[in-house]
C-alpha cells in the first residue's frame, strides 16, 4: 500500500486523462460498493454474536465482510507474493484471516476492515498532492493560435515549431515559449515564478508558456517547443526529483526491507514459543503474535519521508522553486553559509555607463574606441559600453587582432594602434602607469572603473555602475536572522565587493576572482563550514555552483545550463524566494523527524503492550498502526499550508511613511520612503541613503527632499 500511494503521486505525472477519470471512477466505486456494505455487513454480524444465538451466521457475515473490504488488498497481497517482498498487505491478510480459527472472527473482520478504510483515506489525502502535481502539467493550453498566411487558426501545440508565430489573446494562456514581436499587454506569470502581481511585456521580451494574458493581443515568435518549455522542464524536474531520494529515505527504505521480515520471525516467536516452553496457553498468545504482527507494521515508518517530500516539491514548485531531488531539501538543513555572486544576483545586472573620466582623450574618443573594442564582447560590462556610444550616437571603428583576456580584458588594433581596455588588475598585469589615487576615489564610490589605454599610458577610465536588487537588503537581513552566513564572491573590483558587501552587512566578500578561482574559493568555505551553499546566475558561475553541496540559480531564463549544474533553480529574480526555498525545506525536515520518531515510539509503545497482553486486535489496527500512518500523512501535508512570514513583515523594519511605488515605465516595483533620495537600504534600524554608504563611514539617515527616481531605469517616480 505505501509504495503505491507514492508510485500513484509520482506517476500521476505521466496520466492522460482517460486513466486519471478511470482512476477516479474505480475511487469511487471501491467506497460505494465494497466499504460501506462491509461496515453493514460487519454491524449485523456484530449485532448477531452479542445479543443472539445465532453464532454461525454471525462468523459467515463476518467472514462476507473480510471478502469485500479486503478485495483490493488481496490483488496487491497477490503482485507482493509475485514480487518476492513481504509487505503491510501480506501481514494484515494473514493476521485477519488467522483471526478466525482462534475464534477471534469479527476482531479480524474489524482490522482488515479498518485497514481498508485507513487507505482509503490515505488515497483521498494524498489525492491532494496528486491534484497539485497534475495541476503543473495542465498549465499550459493544449492548443496554439498559429499565425499563417491565410490568417490565424488553432492547431495542437505540439505541432508548433521554433520560429512559428502564435497569437495570444487577452485572457488567454501563452501555449509556448516565445518572445514578443507585435503588441505589448501584462502578463500574470504566477503560475512559473510565483509572482502575484502582472508583469508588463513589450516587443522583445520573453513570454512563458502558461502565462496569462491580461490586457491586449500580441504576436509571439516561439523560441522553444512545447516540450522544451520552462513549464515542461517543471514538470519533468519534479518526475525525476522522486527518483533524486534523500539519505533518510534510502535508510528506511533499506530498513523496512529486513524490518519487515524481523516482525514475521518475531510474531511467530510470540506465537510458539510460549505454548511450546512454558506450557502457555497456545490461542492466548496466538493472538498476541498476530496483534504484533499488525502494530509492528512498518506502513507509517515507511510513509514518514517520501509523502513530505513530495509536497514540498510540489509546494516549492507552486512558489516559483524548482528542486532538483528530495536529496537537496535534505541537504539544506546541514548549510551554516550561503554564498552570492554580484553582479546579476545581488544587484540587477543591469549595467550602465555611471561616469566618463578624461586623461588623455576626451570622452566621445574614450567612449568611441572602448565600446569598438567590446563590440564583439557578451561580457555585460561590454554591452553597456557599447550601449552608451549608441547612445551618444557615435560611428565605430574596425578593430582588427582582436583578442579577449577572460576575466580580464580585450586587446585589439584600430587604425593600426594596438589599445587595450578592461580592468585594472589586467592593466596593472601590463605594467602600466596610472594614477592610484584617482581609481581608489572610483571604486569607493561602489562603481565598477574600466580602463582604456595605449603604450603604457592610460587614455580614460568609464565607470560602470549597476543597481542593487531591492530585495537584497531584505534577503541579507532575513538569513541573519535565520543563523545563516553570507559572503560574496565575485569576479568585481574588491573595494567595490567591500563596499556593496558592507552596505548588505555581509559577513565576508571575495572579489576579482576568475571563475576557476571561485571554485577555489568554494572549496576552502566547505572545509570551514559544515556545508555551503552557492546563489547565482547558473551560467558564469557554473563551476562553483557545481562543486557547492547546494548550488541555487537566481532568473526565470532557466537554461539548459542552469538546469544542469543547479540543484535548486528560483524561476523569478525575487531573491525572498531563496528564503521561502530554506524556511520549507526546514519544515519538512522538520516534519520527517517528527514523523520518524513519533512512529517507531507508537509502534514500541504498542509492541511492549501485546506483549503484556493490553492490546486487541482491531485497536492495533486502528491505533497502532493505520491510525499513525494517517497521523504521518496528514501531518507531511501540511507544508502545504505553509504561508511564508516573510512577505507580510518585510515592509515592517521600513519607516512607517514607506511606499510602494511602481514605476510607470519599466514596472519595477519600489519600496522607498517619501521624501527621501533614491536607493533607500536599511542598517542598524535605520533608512541610510545608498549614497551615503558608498561616500562616508558614518551611517547618516538622508533628510534631503530629493525626486524618486527608479533604481532601475533611471525614471523618475511620481509620488502621490
Amino acid at each position: 500500500m505505501v509504495i503505491d500511494i507514492v508510485t500513484q503521486c509520482t506517476n500521476i505525472l505521466c496520466l492522460d486523462e482517460e486513466m486519471e477519470e478511470e482512476e477516479e471512477s474505480f475511487f469511487e466505486e471501491k467506497f460505494w460498493f465494497f466499504i460501506i456494505p462491509s461496515v453493514i455487513l460487519l454491524g449485523i454480524s456484530m449485532f448477531l454474536e452479542f445479543f443472539t444465538d445465532a453464532v454461525f451466521l454471525s462468523q459467515i457475515l463476518a467472514i462476507a465482510s473480510v471478502l469485500l473490504s479486503c478485495y483490493g488488498i488481496v490483488t496487491e497481497a497477490i503482485e507482493d507474493v509475485l514480487a518476492k517482498r513481504i509487505t503491510a498487505n501480506i501481514l494484515m491478510l494473514v493476521a485477519g484471516v488467522a483471526s478466525f480459527f482462534i475464534l477471534h472472527g469479527q476482531e479480524g473482520a474489524m482490522a482488515i476492515l479498518l485497514y481498508a478504510i485507513a487507505e482509503y483515506l490515505e488515497e483521498l489525502t494524498t489525492d491532494k498532492s496528486k491534484n497539485a502535481i497534475k495541476e503543473l502539467l495542465d498549465l499550459a493550453p493544449d492548443e496554439a493560435l498559429l499565425k499563417t498566411n491565410e490568417g490565424y487558426s488553432l492547431v495542437p501545440t505540439i505541432e508548433v515549431k521554433v520560429g512559428d508565430i502564435v497569437g495570444i489573446k487577452p485572457a488567454m494562456k501563452a501555449p509556448i515559449d516565445g518572445k514578443i514581436i507585435k503588441g505589448e499587454s501584462y502578463f500574470n506569470e504566477s503560475a512559473i515564478t510565483g509572482e502575484s502581481l502582472p508583469v508588463f511585456k513589450s516587443v522583445g521580451d520573453e513570454i512563458y508558456a502558461a502565462s496569462i494574458n491580461s490586457d491586449s493581443f500580441v504576436d509571439i515568435e516561439v523560441t522553444r517547443e512545447s516540450s522544451n518549455t520552462v513549464v515542461a522542464k517543471i514538470a519533468e524536474s519534479i518526475k525525476l526529483a522522486q527518483q533524486n531520494k534523500s539519505d533518510s529515505e534510502r535508510f528506511i527504505e533499506k530498513f523496512a526491507r529486513y524490518y519487515t521480515p524481523i516482525i514475521l520471525i518475531s510474531s511467530l516467536l510470540v506465537m510458539f514459543i510460549p505454548t511450546i516452553l512454558f506450557g502457555l496457553d497456545f490461542n492466548q498468545w496466538f493472538y498476541r503474535g498476530l496483534i504484533l504482527l499488525v502494530v509492528s507494521c512498518p506502513c507509517a515508518l515507511t510513509l514518514s519521508t517520501p509523502l513530505a517530500n513530495i509536497a514540498a516539491l510540489t509546494k516549492l514548485a507552486k512558489e516559483g522553486i524548482l528542486v532538483k531531488g528530495n536529496k537537496f531539501i535534505e541537504i539544506a538543513k546541514n548549510i551554516e553559509l550561503i554564498a552570492f555572486d554580484k553582479t546579476g544576483t545581488l544587484t540587477e545586472g543591469n549595467l550602465k555607463v555611471f561616469e566618463i573620466f578624461e586623461y588623455a582623450l576626451n570622452k566621445e574618443e574614450i567612449v568611441k574606441i572602448a565600446a569598438s573594442l567590446e563590440t564583439l564582447s557578451e561580457h555585460p560590462i561590454g554591452k553597456a559600453i557599447v550601449s552608451q556610444a549608441k547612445q551618444m550616437n557615435l560611428s565605430l571603428y574596425p578593430v582588427e587582432s582582436f583578442n579577449i583576456i577572460k576575466g580580464k580584458g580585450i586587446k585589439g588594433e584600430i587604425q593600426g594602434e594596438l589599445y587595450y581596455v578592461g580592468s585594472k588588475r589586467f592593466f596593472e598585469d601590463l605594467k602600466f602607469n596610472f594614477s592610484g589615487e584617482t581609481l581608489n576615489e572610483i571604486e569607493l564610490s561602489g562603481t565598477i572603473p574600466i580602463l582604456l589605454g595605449q603604450n603604457s599610458t592610460i587614455l580614460g577610465a568609464i565607470t560602470i555602475r549597476d543597481v542593487l536588487r531591492v530585495s537584497a537588503p531584505l534577503l541579507v537581513d532575513g538569513l541573519k536572522k535565520r543563523g545563516y552566513k553570507s559572503a560574496m564572491i565575485s569576479g568585481d573590483n574588491q573595494q567595490v565587493c567591500n563596499t556593496i558587501g558592507a552596505c548588505l552587512d555581509m559577513d565576508s566578500t571575495y572579489g576579482e576572482l576568475l571563475p576557476d578561482q571561485k571554485l577555489e574559493e568554494i572549496k576552502d568555505l566547505k572545509k570551514k563550514y559544515k556545508a555551503v551553499a552557492m546563489v547565482g546566475d547558473g551560467i558564469n558561475d557554473a563551476p562553483a555552483l557545481a562543486i557547492s553541496d547546494l548550488g541555487i540559480a537566481i532568473g526565470a531564463s532557466a537554461t539548459d545550463l542552469t538546469l544542469e549544474t543547479a540543484d535548486v533553480i528560483i524561476m523569478s529574480d525575487d531573491l525572498k524566494k531563496i528564503l521561502t526555498f530554506f524556511d520549507i525545506s526546514k519544515k519538512t525536515n522538520r516534519i520527517i523527524r517528527q514523523n520518524i520518531w513519533t512512529s517507531i515510539i507508537v509502534k514500541v509503545t504498542f509492541a511492549i503492550l501485546t506483549v503484556v497482553g493490553l492490546m486487541t486486535l482491531w485497536l492495533a489496527v486502528g491505533i497502532g498502526d493505520m491510525g499513525v500512518s494517517l497521523l504521518v500523512l496528514i501531518n507531511g501535508m501540511t507544508i502545504f499550508r505553509y504561508r511564508t512570514k516573510f512577505k507580510e513583515s518585510s515592509l515592517e523594519n521600513l519607516a512607517s511613511d514607506a511606499k510602494l511605488i511602481i514605476c510607470q515605465l519599466c514596472e519595477t516595483k519600489n519600496i522607498i520612503p517619501q521624501h527621501h533620495g533614491r536607493d533607500m537600504v536599511e542598517k542598524e534600524g535605520k533608512l541610510v541613503c545608498w549614497r551615503n554608504l558608498l561616500n562616508s563611514d558614518e551611517l547618516e539617515p538622508c533628510e534631503e527632499e530629493l525626486p524618486l527616481f527608479c533604481p532601475k531605469c533611471e525614471n523618475e517616480l511620481e509620488v502621490h
